[in-house]
């Protein structure tokens, strides 16, 4: 399979180089360019949370334990005792930092469902939810944040798929097939359940079609090319 650092630039290019074209086309402002970009970045190390001792997963969980930590200290810091506070921000990180990463390594299987197109799109529509509701992103933003990390982590997948293959030797690797798949016969259940999940998200989420239209517009287009032209 690829390494960290193959992954990282296999995902950082082409997100720098979407990014830059939706804020040329006035698709996101630069500050949700800039998200845009580390979502799809993100995405590119995600689908390697379930390899217990992987740097992706030490960043991941590392990031979140601290993001959980401010969200709370900055929800709590009102009308909560500082002492209070400060033990409710180290719970959080614990929680996260601890609790969910052992959760997932003990529920996860390295190339097992997380490796797959359904869950690509879930942790996609996930993003889409919470840009729409949470950020208060408008339709085009929320789904081009989704879209971002979604198209990282499947950047991911293609490359384990790349680096299965032997070309030196003429030979697939045993790993070959266990990353671009549908779903997983061993685990049928866990199947229905990522595709049950996306469906309802998508059906949650804000109406698409906003994104269909401002991406095909010639006045989508037509900044793309000034802001082109102006570079060259």
């Amino acid at each position: 399979m690829a390494n960290f650092r193959v992954h990282v630039l296999g995902a950082a290019i082409p997100s720098a180089l979407a990014a830059g074209l939706a804020i040329a086309g006035g698709l996101v402002t630069p500050q949700v360019g800039g998200v845009c970009f580390g979502l799809g970045v993100l995405g590119g190390m995600l689908p390697d949370i379930d390899a217990d001792n992987s740097v992706p997963t030490r960043i991941i969980f590392g990031a979140l334990a601290v993001v959980a930590a401010v969200v709370v200290a900055s929800a709590l810091h009102v009308d909560t005792a500082p002492g209070l506070v400060a033990l409710a921000a180290v719970a959080a990180f614990v929680a996260i930092r601890v609790g969910l990463r052992g959760f997932t390594a003990w529920l996860c299987v390295h190339r097992g469902l997380v490796h797959s197109l359904p869950f690509a799109a879930l942790v996609g529509a996930i993003v889409v939810c919470v840009a729409a509701q949470a950020f208060h992103l408008g339709p085009t933003q929320a789904w081009l944040a989704g879209l971002f990390l979604t198209g990282g982590f499947l950047v991911h997948l293609a490359l384990d798929e790349l680096f299965s293959v032997d070309l030196l030797g003429a030979r697939m690797k045993r790993s070959f097939g266990t990353a671009l798949k549908l779903g997983s016969r061993r685990q049928l259940l866990g199947t229905v359940m990522l595709y049950a999940g996306v469906i309802a998200l998508v059906r949650f989420a804000p109406p698409v079609d906003p994104l269909v239209r401002d991406v095909t517009s010639k006045r989508t287009r037509a900044a793309i090319a000034a802001t082109l032209a102006r570079l060259r």
